[in-house]
């Protein structure tokens, strides 16, 4: 059980925090030598899922009700999930194999941090188009690999294509809806669920919804406050440790 809420945190942690939690499942994996139930982890997309269906609410109610101001939410956040569908669907094999790689995933670490790094000097402002949704769908694509975050990628090109800070972290909390969603599903085509094996996991479960909504708000006021780039030096430290590892 303790293992499990471990885990549990684990994943509310990385899911959100832009330090990539295929990543870290991947780097879990090639050092202990050990693939974690999936089926667990099916249920804990399902909290995380819900974390940011709760924590975004008030937009998913708006979107539902094609509220005026945010009818064209709808076309912005198919636009951006569409890059990562096509590209998803192609690198499948590609994609797969980097899982196995300490040197990728070192690279790919130090990457996400080189990236989230360059936010501190991004400070333009403006209203979400179809052009930001273009950009932030194609740095979405990157984090198809391990150890680039996908929270890190869509909030920092954001930032970057001039989105006000708010706006793009919003943004990317909508976008991982059917990210998370379409991972959930995948996992439970592959792992169905037996609701007598899943009883046990409620207290993971929700400590994993409890501490997705607390690093959702802490992550909302991080960026608020321009210091998205904070988490560069985290991204830096695992990225060197796991190309030491790679050169052992």
């Amino acid at each position: 059980m303790l293992y499990e809420i471990f885990l549990a945190f684990i994943q509310a942690a990385t899911e959100f925090f832009p330090i990539s939690s295929s990543g870290h499942l991947a780097l879990a994996e090639i050092i202990f030598k050990n693939k974690p139930d999936m089926l667990f982890f099916v249920v804990l997309h399902l909290a995380s899922l819900l974390a940011v269906a709760i924590f975004t609410r008030k937009e998913i109610i708006k979107l539902i009700s094609f509220d005026r101001e945010y009818r064209k939410m709808w076309v912005y956040l198919i636009i951006a999930t569409i890059p990562a569908a096509i590209f998803g669907y192609f690198l499948e094999s590609k994609i797969e194999s980097s899982f196995s790689s300490l040197l990728f995933l070192g690279l790919a670490f130090m990457f996400t941090g080189i990236i989230l790094l360059s936010t501190k000097f991004s400070s333009v402002f403006s209203e979400i188009s179809w052009k930001h949704s273009v950009f932030i769908g194609l740095f979405q694509v990157l984090a198809l690999f391990p150890g680039v975050s996908r929270s890190g990628m869509t909030i920092s090109s954001g930032l970057f294509s001039g989105l006000k800070r708010e706006e793009a972290v919003k943004f990317s909390f909508l976008l991982s809806i059917p990210v998370i969603f379409g991972a959930f599903l995948l996992e439970l085509i592959k792992t169905p669920i037996n609701l007598s094996q899943t009883t046990s996991w409620t207290i993971p479960f929700l400590v994993c919804v409890i501490f997705s909504l607390l690093f959702l708000n802490f992550l909302y006021y991080i960026v608020k406050r321009g210091n998205l780039w904070i988490f560069s030096f985290y991204c830096f430290l695992i990225g060197i440790s796991t190309l030491i590892l790679a050169l052992i």
